[in-house]
Protein backbone atom coordinates (compact mmCIF):
# COMPACT_ATOMS: atom_id res chain seq x y z
CA UNK A 1 0.00 0.00 0.00
CA UNK A 2 0.87 3.51 -0.31
CA UNK A 3 1.26 4.01 3.26
CA UNK A 4 3.81 1.45 3.98
CA UNK A 5 5.68 2.66 1.03
CA UNK A 6 5.98 5.50 3.00
CA UNK A 7 6.44 4.60 6.42
CA UNK A 8 9.57 2.89 4.90
CA UNK A 9 10.79 5.87 3.30
CA UNK A 10 10.45 7.18 6.78
CA UNK A 11 12.37 4.15 7.86
CA UNK A 12 15.59 4.71 5.88
CA UNK A 13 15.68 9.13 6.62
CA UNK A 14 14.99 8.09 10.32
CA UNK A 15 18.20 5.32 11.21
CA UNK A 16 20.40 8.08 8.82
CA UNK A 17 18.83 10.81 11.20
CA UNK A 18 17.58 12.76 8.28
CA UNK A 19 14.97 14.06 10.04
CA UNK A 20 13.58 16.85 7.97
CA UNK A 21 12.48 14.14 5.42
CA UNK A 22 10.91 12.18 8.34
CA UNK A 23 8.75 14.59 9.21
CA UNK A 24 7.95 15.44 5.74
CA UNK A 25 7.21 12.05 4.73
CA UNK A 26 4.86 12.08 8.50
CA UNK A 27 2.33 14.77 7.43
CA UNK A 28 1.88 12.89 4.26
CA UNK A 29 0.31 9.87 5.99
CA UNK A 30 -2.88 10.65 7.92
CA UNK A 31 -3.33 8.12 11.00
CA UNK A 32 -6.60 7.22 10.35
CA UNK A 33 -5.46 5.59 7.08
CA UNK A 34 -3.08 3.43 9.00
CA UNK A 35 -3.11 0.29 10.79
CA UNK A 36 -1.95 0.99 14.53
CA UNK A 37 0.85 -0.82 13.89
CA UNK A 38 2.13 1.14 11.42
CA UNK A 39 0.52 4.17 13.29
CA UNK A 40 3.07 3.46 16.38
CA UNK A 41 5.83 3.39 14.01
CA UNK A 42 4.99 6.60 12.35
CA UNK A 43 4.50 8.16 15.46
CA UNK A 44 8.00 7.15 17.19
CA UNK A 45 10.25 8.10 14.24
CA UNK A 46 7.93 11.37 14.01
CA UNK A 47 8.39 12.35 17.29
CA UNK A 48 12.36 11.58 17.66
CA UNK A 49 12.98 13.23 14.37
CA UNK A 50 10.74 16.35 15.79
CA UNK A 51 12.24 16.80 19.13
CA UNK A 52 15.91 16.36 17.46
CA UNK A 53 14.57 19.47 14.84
CA UNK A 54 13.17 21.83 17.74
CA UNK A 55 16.28 21.26 19.22
CA UNK A 56 18.33 22.77 16.83
CA UNK A 57 15.58 24.82 15.50
CA UNK A 58 13.50 26.09 18.14
CA UNK A 59 10.60 26.18 16.19
CA UNK A 60 7.25 25.53 18.23
CA UNK A 61 5.43 23.64 15.57
CA UNK A 62 8.33 20.69 15.82
CA UNK A 63 8.13 21.12 19.68
CA UNK A 64 4.58 20.48 19.43
CA UNK A 65 4.66 17.31 17.02
CA UNK A 66 7.09 16.07 19.23
CA UNK A 67 4.67 16.42 22.28
CA UNK A 68 1.80 15.13 20.02
CA UNK A 69 4.23 11.71 19.50
CA UNK A 70 5.22 11.26 23.78
CA UNK A 71 1.64 11.40 24.23
CA UNK A 72 0.39 8.61 22.05
CA UNK A 73 3.43 6.49 22.79
CA UNK A 74 2.21 6.91 26.37
CA UNK A 75 -0.73 5.72 25.86
CA UNK A 76 0.36 2.97 24.05
CA UNK A 77 2.35 1.99 26.85
CA UNK A 78 -0.57 1.63 29.02
CA UNK A 79 -1.89 -1.09 26.09
CA UNK A 80 1.78 -2.83 25.96
CA UNK A 81 4.11 -2.05 28.26
CA UNK A 82 6.57 -4.62 26.89
CA UNK A 83 6.32 -2.71 23.23
CA UNK A 84 5.80 0.44 24.05
CA UNK A 85 7.72 1.61 27.25
CA UNK A 86 11.07 2.00 25.96
CA UNK A 87 9.97 4.29 23.15
CA UNK A 88 7.92 6.15 25.30
CA UNK A 89 10.30 6.81 27.59
CA UNK A 90 12.85 7.60 25.02
CA UNK A 91 11.08 10.02 23.50
CA UNK A 92 10.48 11.70 27.58
CA UNK A 93 14.13 11.63 28.10
CA UNK A 94 14.50 13.86 24.02
CA UNK A 95 11.95 16.25 25.42
CA UNK A 96 13.90 16.39 28.83
CA UNK A 97 16.05 17.25 26.66
CA UNK A 98 14.70 20.07 24.82
CA UNK A 99 13.37 21.69 27.70
CA UNK A 100 17.06 21.85 29.30
CA UNK A 101 16.40 19.55 32.17
CA UNK A 102 19.40 17.28 31.63
CA UNK A 103 19.37 15.60 35.12
CA UNK A 104 15.76 13.89 33.97
CA UNK A 105 16.57 13.38 30.33
CA UNK A 106 20.03 11.61 31.35
CA UNK A 107 17.62 9.40 33.89
CA UNK A 108 15.41 8.94 30.85
CA UNK A 109 18.19 7.68 28.12
CA UNK A 110 19.04 5.03 30.88
CA UNK A 111 15.83 3.82 31.93
CA UNK A 112 15.43 3.36 27.80
CA UNK A 113 18.35 1.48 27.03
CA UNK A 114 18.10 -0.54 30.27
CA UNK A 115 14.07 -1.20 28.82
CA UNK A 116 14.99 -1.78 25.55
CA UNK A 117 17.79 -4.55 26.90
CA UNK A 118 15.14 -5.90 28.87
CA UNK A 119 12.40 -6.86 25.82
CA UNK A 120 14.98 -7.43 23.39
CA UNK A 121 14.76 -4.63 20.91
CA UNK A 122 18.03 -4.58 20.04
CA UNK A 123 17.91 -1.55 17.62
CA UNK A 124 15.74 0.41 19.82
CA UNK A 125 18.54 -0.37 21.87
CA UNK A 126 21.40 0.88 19.79
CA UNK A 127 19.09 3.92 18.92
CA UNK A 128 19.50 4.45 22.61
CA UNK A 129 22.92 4.51 23.25
CA UNK A 130 23.33 7.03 20.32
CA UNK A 131 20.88 9.86 21.32
CA UNK A 132 22.44 9.41 24.73
CA UNK A 133 26.04 9.36 23.43
CA UNK A 134 24.86 12.87 21.55
CA UNK A 135 23.52 14.04 24.75
CA UNK A 136 26.63 13.67 26.66
CA UNK A 137 28.50 14.92 23.79
CA UNK A 138 26.54 18.47 23.87
CA UNK A 139 26.38 18.77 27.32
CA UNK A 140 30.33 18.68 27.65
CA UNK A 141 30.10 14.91 29.01
CA UNK A 142 32.44 13.63 26.32
CA UNK A 143 33.94 10.61 27.48
CA UNK A 144 31.02 9.43 28.68
CA UNK A 145 29.36 10.50 25.15
CA UNK A 146 32.48 8.21 23.35
CA UNK A 147 31.22 5.47 25.80
CA UNK A 148 27.47 5.57 25.03
CA UNK A 149 28.22 5.78 21.47
CA UNK A 150 30.81 3.41 21.43
CA UNK A 151 27.29 1.12 22.87
CA UNK A 152 26.00 1.84 20.23
CA UNK A 153 28.01 0.88 17.29
CA UNK A 154 28.38 -2.69 19.11
CA UNK A 155 24.55 -2.81 19.24
CA UNK A 156 24.08 -1.86 15.54
CA UNK A 157 26.89 -4.07 14.83
CA UNK A 158 24.32 -7.03 16.63
CA UNK A 159 21.56 -5.68 14.83
CA UNK A 160 23.17 -6.46 11.63
CA UNK A 161 23.08 -2.64 10.47
CA UNK A 162 26.27 -2.06 8.92
CA UNK A 163 25.34 1.41 7.50
CA UNK A 164 24.40 2.53 10.97
CA UNK A 165 28.13 1.16 12.39
CA UNK A 166 29.54 3.07 9.41
CA UNK A 167 27.45 6.48 10.48
CA UNK A 168 28.05 6.20 14.57
CA UNK A 169 31.82 5.29 13.83
CA UNK A 170 32.19 8.17 11.77
CA UNK A 171 30.20 10.27 14.41
CA UNK A 172 32.44 9.15 17.25
CA UNK A 173 35.47 10.19 14.51
CA UNK A 174 33.63 13.49 14.49
CA UNK A 175 33.35 13.70 18.64
CA UNK A 176 37.08 12.90 19.20
CA UNK A 177 38.22 15.19 16.77
CA UNK A 178 36.26 17.82 18.43
CA UNK A 179 37.41 17.23 21.81
CA UNK A 180 41.10 16.58 20.76
CA UNK A 181 40.63 20.69 19.11
CA UNK A 182 39.02 21.61 22.10
CA UNK A 183 41.84 20.44 24.80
Amino acid sequence: SASSQVLGQMGIHFWSRDYVEVVQLAEKLPPSQMKRVMEYIRFFYQGIASICLARQTHQPKWRAMGEEAATWMSRMKSVSNWNFENKSILLQAELHYLEGDLESAESAYKTSIKSAHKHKFIHEEALAYELYGIFCYENKMVDKGLKQLLLAVDKYRQWGAKKKVTEVRFLLELVDSADEIHN
